[in-house]
């Protein structure tokens, strides 16, 4: 239910939106919140997509 990314009618938008919310209710009610933001697309760029695709 809180993945936006890869369901029809949910975007990244909606996404943004969830978290925020989340983060003002959160504060709102004297909550410390941390977020820990990963990007792979780098991670994704140094594949040797031959190789990947061999194996799948």
């Amino acid at each position: 239910p809180h993945q936006f990314g890869f369901q029809p009618g949910r975007n990244t938008t909606q996404a943004r939106v969830s978290i925020i919310d989340r983060i003002s209710r959160a504060f709102e009610q004297g909550k410390v919140t941390i977020g820990v933001l990963l990007d792979f697309q780098k991670a994704f760029n140094t594949i040797q997509y031959k190789i990947l695709l061999s194996k799948l």
